[in-house]
């Protein structure tokens, strides 16, 4: 993957380098983010899924590979800069919200992956705090190559 796989984020105000990010979501979408996110320079990662062994393998995964820490998380976004949602939260009427909004910096950026709505529950509740964010068509164009990759490989590579 190559240094723009945040561009259309980033024409958004997203700045991941030394960013202390938190993603929401451990399956197919969150590894691939997680692996740009790393590779972007973030300075630590967290990850949450309510599937605790899901998240358990990916976080032990990334540990391998990473240069920064990588830790478990939860759905608090309170003290990150970056806050990445990557489960379909948000895409039914009533779906919870990935995060605790209230506890949203304005200073984050937040990015969610849902593509339908064009802008989710969670951008809309960022939005109104005052946090920059990036909806699910741009995520999915930063990350789509990286989704590919893992999807046919298996494997998570970093440069």
């Amino acid at each position: 993957m190559t240094g723009s796989a945040f561009s259309p984020a980033c024409a958004r105000g997203c700045r991941p380098e030394d960013s202390r990010a938190l993603l929401i979501g451990a399956g197919g979408a969150g590894t691939a983010i997680a692996a740009a996110l790393i590779e972007a320079g973030v300075s630590a990662l967290a990850v949450h899924d309510d599937d605790h062994e899901r998240r358990g393998r990916l976080t032990a995964r990334l540990r391998t590979v990473a240069k920064v820490p990588v830790t478990e998380g939860s759905r608090d976004p309170a003290g990150f800069t970056l806050v990445c949602n990557a489960t379909p939260a948000g895409m039914r009427a009533g779906d919870p919200l990935p995060v605790d909004v209230a506890r949203l910096s304005p200073d984050a950026f937040v990015g969610c992956v849902i593509t339908a709505p064009a802008v989710s529950p969670l951008i809309v509740e960022a939005r109104k705090i005052g946090c920059r964010t990036s909806v699910g068509a741009d995520m999915y164009v930063a990350v789509q190559e990286l989704m590919l990759e893992f999807l046919l490989a298996g494997e998570i590579t970093m440069a």
